[in-house]
């Protein structure tokens, strides 16, 4: 990898197909990080690159179905260099006839601004708020004179908001929009759903079958949309219960073995495969520590009655006995 100044584009493109493959190590984000605060012109070339792919606004579809393609473009980044340099280099429009043939895709990691690994980060926003990011959480942040939107791509995000009554704050997920009057709130992005639980003050909650009235939530109260559908209100959710991730706490009540597993190898590196169905094994209840991952997926293992196998790489690989 190098810095040069003739060098400095073709880099970009490099960080933008290997986050576009879905297969960045932790090492390698290091190194772009790096990379991309060494100078100005790296940093400038990068968000101008990024920005092009952002224009095309490509569907989840479309996103999920090119995945592979991007991995392999990235394979072949000498044989296909000429072709990338048309990509990044022509016209929104030269980009956009380009992929249909060739199907590469900005991924979620290309349109986030923040994202986390293994750990939870909390950040402070441009206007004071502060966004508590669970891992393999990803955001987008768009701040204007008028107003403060965040998008949510993926994971879970506490906020905390200053509030401004000249400029609503609002986090997007999916199809749904949930507006701050004043308050702390989490939000996770699960996979069919989204889920908004107040931890304090109020907050508007939007979808587009729900229109023109949002569904407003107050402190202990929780909702979820799906489809655009916003489900009936609970009320009551104990403090502890919200956002619990941020504590270091995960707490599962009644989750598949496979929903289990990967709630917990959010926190750690390496992937972790399960060989069995949700049907044949019992559902899983209990406090972890996301600091101690791998001991909460040996615990998961015993009460669903599997064993652990460690593989190169810090794979693990649970199976029934």
């Amino acid at each position: 990898m190098t810095d040069q100044p003739h060098d400095i584009a073709e880099t970009a493109r490099h960080w933008i197909v290997r986050m576009a493959s879905g297969a960045m190590t932790a090492e390698e984000l290091s190194a772009f990080r790096r990379w991309r605060a060494a100078s100005p012109d790296n940093n400038a070339v990068f968000e101008r690159e990024r920005a092009l792919w952002r224009a095309l606004h490509l569907t989840p579809e479309q996103d999920r179905t090119t995945r592979g393609t991007w991995q392999r473009l990235g394979q072949r980044h000498r044989v296909r260099r000429s072709i990338r340099r048309s990509l990044f280099l022509g016209s929104a429009a030269m980009v956009a006839s380009v992929l249909v043939l060739y199907a590469p895709v900005a991924s979620t990691w290309l349109r986030a601004d923040q994202w986390s690994g293994t750990t939870v980060q909390t950040l402070t926003l441009a206007d004071g708020s502060r966004a508590i990011l669970d891992a393999d959480t990803a955001i987008a942040t768009r701040y204007t004179a008028t107003e403060r939107t965040i998008t949510l791509l993926k994971g879970n995000a506490l906020f905390e908001v200053k509030h401004d009554p000249h400029r609503p704050f609002r986090v997007v997920a999916r199809n749904g929009t949930t507006e701050d009057v004043g308050t702390a709130f989490e939000i996770r992005r699960e996979e069919a759903s989204v889920r908004v639980t107040v931890a304090r003050g109020i907050v508007d909650v939007h979808a587009p079958h729900h229109a023109p009235a949002p569904v407003r939530l107050k402190a202990g109260d929780r909702t979820s949309y799906t489809d655009g559908t916003i489900a009936s209100v609970e009320h009551g959710i104990a403090p502890e219960e919200i956002a619990a991730w941020a504590h270091g706490d995960l707490i599962l009540d009644n989750a598949p073995i496979h929903e289990a597993v990967a709630a917990v190898a959010r926190y750690r590196r390496g992937r972790v495969y399960v060989l069995a169905d949700d049907t044949a094994t019992p559902p899983i209840s209990g406090a972890f520590r996301t600091d101690q991952a791998d001991a909460a997926i040996t615990a998961i293992a015993a009460t669903a009655g599997m064993t652990v196998t460690h593989l190169p790489a810090g794979i693990l690989l649970l199976r029934r006995q």
